[in-house]
């Protein structure tokens, strides 16, 4: 078990590796920006500072979610993300320097917030003086970070100690049975049903259903919740959802590890990053660098018209999300500089749609087969408002980019989803997305448990637990939607006066 991790800045590493790196040099803030700067990887792990340029392209969960690290004090990102033995005895290798504070760098998370680093942006911050729109927030202006980080550290060591990282694996006793009973249902109502258009209905009903359920599977397994053995673990992911979904786990690994290290971070964060179709921010209306995507995410004449309905066509476009992760399963198989499973996932999807297709060859008409494709798919927008529901209206501004701790970072960017014990199957963990997102690996059935203890973690530190019923939270989502798309109104007015003012000048200019 690592031991627990001083809040403050030291220049000695921790006492478990103290001998081992007791011969590092000593590296400064200002050294470590220098060196960042000269193209450096280097991130701060338990007081050692690690250069990580000979394993970013190695990295299981890919490049980015180092990149968004660098400069900074990584200890809880990587300890929350990787068994002990990665964190203890791996990470350590790579270990370069000891890192040694500066005085006036007491507490800090990031020491390069000011930098303009082409692979990472600076955090989305209330402090630059913008005038962007927040959700409204009851979360204390002046958190301690250091304390927060402190009794978040201690809440992870009590966890271990009683075993709550251990997944039991009876728990997926009935999850088995459901996704069985989903795909016998599914498949035998086409090829076994009387050629109605209620048993099409009912096929598609099934097939969405099975296909949100083996989601969260999914989702288990790229978080190394179920056995806590990476590949095992990936290839088990790969082999289920790829052959019965058609989706890759590897383009979700590579978006989900970013979005959990740079939740909900207008330039950073995939999972929030949507133009034309929806926009989160006012930020986004400045045409803003995706770091994940590498492109300009521009606020065009189709994002205003689209964002400006967003609140309203909101549950229209999730009909139609399924199929744009058809497309970028198939871009990042196709395209990506990296994808450690390309062969197999090419391989399982090819399955996915061989069988898939025999499958639909035996609906009878056209009318059908569009009936059945058409309610698979549209009824998986269940699943998306459930992904975005525990996001979207939550804040995208940090208070304090250079101070704020993960502790506090996770809980300020995310919603809990309030619903009974016996309906948790229905959401599959989701509904826990705070407990998850300050501990990504704690197996999904042990979450309920750990509820209590964050919320008196919260409590303690005056930081908003929010948490809303499956209904009141897609009011809360689509009232926030709502008020990002009334501001195209005035962003549109904006530019059509400033085009009238720089029209008079030419005019005026031209005249004279």
């Amino acid at each position: 078990m690592p031991a627990i991790i001083s809040p403050q800045k030291t220049v000695a590493p921790s006492s478990k590796t103290g001998k081992r790196f007791s011969k590092l040099p000593l590296c400064t803030a200002s050294e470590l920006r220098r060196r960042v700067e000269e193209g450096e990887y280097l991130v701060i792990i338990d007081g050692l500072v690690c250069k990580l340029n000979g394993f970013i392209d190695k990295h299981p969960g890919g490049p980015l979610s180092i990149m968004h690290m660098v400069g900074r004090d990584a200890t809880d990102e990587a300890q929350s993300m990787h068994p002990a033995q990665v964190f203890d005895d791996i990470m350590p290798r790579w270990a370069v320097a000891r890192f040694a504070a500066e005085e006036k760098d007491a507490w800090q998370m990031s020491y390069v917030e000011d930098l303009e680093l082409s692979y990472s942006a600076p955090r989305s911050t209330l402090a630059d003086g913008s005038k962007h729109p927040q959700p409204a927030s009851s979360t204390a202006a002046d958190l301690d970070y250091a304390a927060i980080q402190r009794d978040y550290r201690l809440l992870d060591q009590q966890l271990r100690a009683e075993g709550m990282y251990q997944c039991n694996y009876s728990d997926y006793a009935g999850e088995a049975a459901r996704y069985v009973t989903l795909f016998v249902l599914s498949v035998g109502l086409i090829l076994l049903g009387p050629a109605t258009a209620w048993t099409y209905l009912a096929a598609g009903v099934c097939t969405a259903l099975l296909w949100q359920q083996l989601a969260f599977f999914a989702h288990d397994l790229g978080h190394n919740e179920l056995t806590g053995r990476r590949s095992f673990d990936m290839v088990l992911g790969i082999c289920v959802a790829d052959v019965l979904g058609g989706l890759s786990v590897g383009w979700w690994k590579k978006n989900h590890n970013t979005h959990h290290i740079v939740t909900n971070d207008v330039d950073n964060d995939p999972d929030i990053q949507h133009l034309p179709f929806f926009a989160v921010s006012t930020r986004f209306f400045e045409s803003r660098y995706s770091t994940y995507y590498r492109r300009v995410m521009a606020f065009d004449a189709a994002a205003r018209v689209f964002v400006g309905l967003q609140d309203k066509l909101y549950y229209l476009v999730m009909c139609f999300a399924r199929y744009n992760l058809y497309v970028l399963s198939w871009q990042y198989l196709l395209t990506s500089d990296f994808a450690p499973y390309r062969a197999l996932e090419m391989g399982c999807i090819g399955v996915f749609f061989m069988w898939f297709g025999w499958l639909v060859s035996h609906i009878p008409t056209w009318s059908y087969l569009i009936l059945y494709l058409s309610v698979a798919h549209s009824i998986s927008a269940v699943l998306h408002i459930q992904i975005t529901l525990s996001h979207f209206a939550m804040s995208t501004e940090s208070p304090d980019a250079v101070h704020e701790c993960f502790a506090a970072r996770q809980v300020r960017t995310t919603m809990d989803v309030i619903c009974p014990t016996w309906l948790d199957w229905f959401h599959g963990g989701l509904q826990f997305q705070i407990e998850h997102h300050l501990f990504p690996r704690l197996p999904r059935h042990k979450l309920r448990a750990a509820q209590p203890l964050v919320k008196s973690l919260c409590r303690k530190h005056r930081m908003e637990f929010k948490e809303l019923s499956f209904f009141d939270g897609n009011v809360y989502t689509l009232r926030w939607l709502g008020e990002v798309a009334s501001r195209v109104k005035l962003y549109n007015s904006r530019d059509e006066h400033s085009a009238q003012a720089v029209a008079a000048l030419r005019k005026s200019l031209h005249v004279s």
